[in-house]
Parts: structure tokens; C-alpha cells; sequence
């Protein structure tokens, strides 16, 4: 899923809708950015692994919305 896409609305109704932590919130505006998992996770100061599993979990919080 490429978070990117959605438009500004859609991405305000995930900020609103998907309880995300304030750790997942962060790396759902960096991916909304269009920055990389590597981007992310050097500027959130965490592993990429942590970065690729927080994505995940973002991810199927969106799902849920939907």
C-alpha cells in the first residue's frame, strides 16, 4: 500500500479513524511524504527493521478503516 496516494482528506480519515500510536502517526505522515522506510527510520532514529514492522501494523490499521 502506498500511503502516498490517498489524497489529503482520505489521509485525514486514517489520522482520525486508525488510533494510531504516536510512533506509528509519525511514520504514517513521513509515508504520506513519500519518504522510504530507510528515510524514516534513520530520522525516527530506530532500526529499518522496526520501521518496516511499524509500516505493517499501520497498515493493516488502515485496512481496517477501509
Amino acid at each position: 500500500m502506498i500511503i502516498a496516494d490517498f489524497t489529503e482528506p482520505e489521509l485525514e480519515h486514517f489520522r482520525k479513524s486508525c488510533n494510531f500510536s504516536v510512533l506509528e502517526g509519525y511514520l504514517f505522515d513521513l509515508r504520506a511524504k513519500g519518504l522510504t522506510l530507510d528515510e524514516i527510520a534513520e530520522r525516527l532514529n530506530i532500526s529499518r527493521d522496526w520501521a518496516r514492522k511499524l509500516s505493517q501494523k499501520v497498515n493493516k490499521k488502515i485496512i481496517k478503516v477501509i
